[in-house]
């Protein structure tokens, strides 16, 4: 009797961690915003909408897209107004190397950028894989359609080099860095770089708190009263689901 109540209590307790542990979803989302006003002297709104999705069925396909609007108004006058998106699919050939497809989009007016769209497949390593800490380097040729104010539209050749790096500093925290580069072919002279580096940190269960900074350096404006960097530093309440 001892023996079959010993079995049954195993068994229960095998059924309850199982139970507890349901397989991870393979989609995986957030969505935030942020929000800063002040008043006085001068009077400035300045928000931000952010977007993150991952498709990690845990096989050799991973499709991952995420997109930023940044806007900023001073004594209603529009200072920032700027969006970015990119999509990407990884499909991985072995443990650390792996090929992709990608877009991305940029549409800056203060950079006189009405749009840029750069559709680019290539491949990629993993320098580091761990739970903890991961870096990637990878590079791509593609093709970039670009709008620019007073300059007209163009579209050509692309070329691209790319680096991530993400850390996990506690179960609760992480740190995400990211630095690209995309070329015009029949003109590496004609560049646009973006950096940007983030720290998430949870302070509920599906909420999360992310402070971030951003940098686009573009080689060649389409005027030169235009600066060629511009930088942003900002902070979104994500909600996960």
């Amino acid at each position: 009797m001892k023996r079959t109540t010993f079995a049954f209590l195993l068994t229960f307790i095998a059924a309850s961690s199982f139970a507890a542990d349901p397989p991870p979803k393979p989609w995986t989302s957030s969505i935030g915003a942020g929000l800063a006003i002040t008043s006085g002297n001068t009077d400035t709104k300045n928000y931000n909408l952010a977007f993150a999705t991952k498709y990690d069925p845990k096989t050799k396909f991973v499709f991952k897209a995420d997109a930023l609007y940044l806007r900023g108004d001073s004594n209603g006058e529009t200072q920032v107004d700027k969006a970015s998106a990119d999509a990407r699919g990884e499909y991985a050939l072995s443990d650390r190397t792996f090929a992709f497809a990608e877009v991305s989009y940029l549409r800056d007016p203060f950079k006189g950028v009405n749009y840029l769209v750069a559709p680019l497949a290539g491949g990629g390593y993993r320098i580091i894989k761990s739970d903890v800490r991961n870096l990637t380097v990878d590079g791509a040729l593609g093709v970039q359609m670009e709008s620019n104010a007073g300059a007209g539209r163009s579209s050509g050749g692309a070329a691209k080099a790319g680096e991530n790096f993400d850390w996990a500093l506690s179960p609760t925290s992480k740190f995400t860095q990211k630095l690209t580069a995309i070329w015009k072919t029949n003109d590496f002279g004609d560049a646009f770089y973006h950096f940007d580096a983030g720290l998430t940190t949870a302070v509920a269960s599906r909420l999360e708190l992310k402070l971030a900074y951003v940098y686009d350096y573009k080689t060649k404006p389409p005027s030169i009263d235009i600066k060629k960097g511009d930088s942003a530093i900002f902070a979104a309440l994500l909600f996960k689901f």
